[in-house]
């Protein structure tokens, strides 16, 4: 008897469950890198490509990575670098409105830790490399046009925790700090 009131509990929990449902986003992206040293080093706004692959369980907390290239980052550096390139890796926490259902918008915040990695060649042809560790904080926002498409807006700042003297190169503020802000197609799954 006892068995079969608690078979009977299960099958009725079991009519009343609700899917395990996650959101999984796809964002490549395509922008440009100002601010800190990259005016400091008069770079212009070199452009930054990367890809964000973002994870939301139900509700307004997800997590995610951002992986990002900015090639000739420092332009020429008033004539002391010849090429120079920094790449970035995030694991970032972020904190938004819920995912909409079908079509609609969602601003979010985020922030987070990763290594910022920097390589440069001076005109001389002297190659140095650095990688540290730093952290982004940003906000944007998601428009989603359908189930499965949309675009984002993002913006970032971008700071690393180590004095930043790469290649001999001796840097003012001894640290690397920039803004960047992205645009970006959103594939959900």
């Amino acid at each position: 008897m006892f068995r079969r009131s608690l078979l009977s509990a299960l099958a009725l929990t079991a009519t009343f469950a609700v899917p395990a449902r996650a959101d999984v986003l796809l964002v490549p992206y395509l922008g440009q890198s100002f601010s800190g040293v990259v005016n400091a080093a008069n770079a212009g706004y070199p452009t930054t490509y990367g890809v964000r692959l973002e994870w939301f369980a139900r509700g307004v907390i997800g997590v995610g990575l951002d992986v990002a290239r900015t090639p000739d980052f420092l332009g020429d550096a008033q004539g002391l670098v010849r090429t120079s390139t920094i790449s970035t890796v995030m694991a970032n926490l972020i904190i938004g409105g819920p995912i909409p259902e079908e079509r609609g918008f969602r601003p979010y915040l985020t922030g987070g830790m990763g290594a910022l990695m920097y390589d440069l060649t001076s005109p001389s042809g002297v190659e140095a490399s650095q990688t540290d560790i730093g952290y982004n904080v940003g906000l944007g926002a998601t428009v989603l046009f359908s189930r499965h498409v949309g675009a984002e807006i993002d913006f970032r700042y971008f700071r690393n925790n180590e004095d930043f003297t790469l290649g001999g190169l001796d840097f003012k503020e001894k640290i690397l700090e920039y803004a960047r802000w992205t645009g970006g197609l959103v594939l959900r799954f």
